[in-house]
Parts: structure tokens; sequence; C-alpha cells
């Protein structure tokens, strides 16, 4: 018995393609998540809003208090993440404790993680970058 399979290089581009439509369909998902109101915990016209924006734009980190407000915003309205050790998971980061020294200002937040937290709230959309050809 012989088994004719595509070459690698052929394999690795039906893979970055059924990638690729996923997740568009996702971007598409995205469009429909439910929306909620925003958080009434700080007033955010107190704080800079350079936190918002990508880090060749000016990004800053957000002041601890706009961490803390939007970290418990989210929480509350998702209670699978409702504790600091669940959405350090969600966002990749080390420890519950890393969670709770960004929300007092021990730390400040990494650039990564605080976007990724902004696009799964829907404050910042997701970055896609082109293409530029397959040179595998």
């Amino acid at each position: 018995m012989e088994l004719s399979l595509p070459n690698i290089r052929d394999q690795q581009l039906a893979v970055f393609k059924k990638s690729t439509e996923l997740g568009i369909n996702q971007l598409r998902d995205n469009l429909e998540a439910p929306q909620f109101p925003p958080q009434a915990e700080v007033n955010e016209g107190d704080y800079s809003r350079n936190h918002l924006l990508r880090e060749n734009e000016g990004f800053e980190p957000p002041h601890h208090d706009i961490i803390g407000a939007y970290f418990r915003h989210f929480q509350a309205h998702f209670p699978a993440y409702d504790s600091d050790k669940k959405l350090a998971q969600l966002l990749g980061v080390s420890s519950d404790r890393r969670i709770r020294e960004y929300k007092q200002g021990k730390y400040k937040i990494p650039y990564g993680i605080w976007r990724k937290f902004l696009v799964i709230t829907g404050r910042a959309p997701q970055e896609i970058i082109a293409v530029k050809g397959f040179l595998g």
C-alpha cells in the first residue's frame, strides 16, 4: 500500500488557510458579542487615555486605578473569571499575585497583556497583520 501525501510546504499552506478561516469566523462572531454598561468605579476622565493607544501611537501603561476598575468590571460580568487566578490564566499571566500587583500599582502591566485585555473587552480592535508572502 502506498500513501500519497502532499509535501510539507503544501501541508503548511493548508494549515495556514484553515487557521485563517477560523480567525475570520471568530472576528465575525466578535461583532455579535454582548454589550454591557461601562464601568462606573472610577471617573476615566481623571486619567490619561494613552493606555488605549497602540505601542507605536504613544501607549502608556494605565494607572492602577484603571486596571483595578476594568478588571473588577470584567469579572463582575463574567463569573468564569471571577477570581484573579482565573483572570491570570485568561491573560497568560504567571500568577494571581501578579494580577493583584498590577491592580495595586506595584508593577506596570506590560503592553501585550494589557492589549489582550482591551481586545477581550472590546475596548480595542484586534490587530490584523498583512502576510507579504509565503517564504517557507
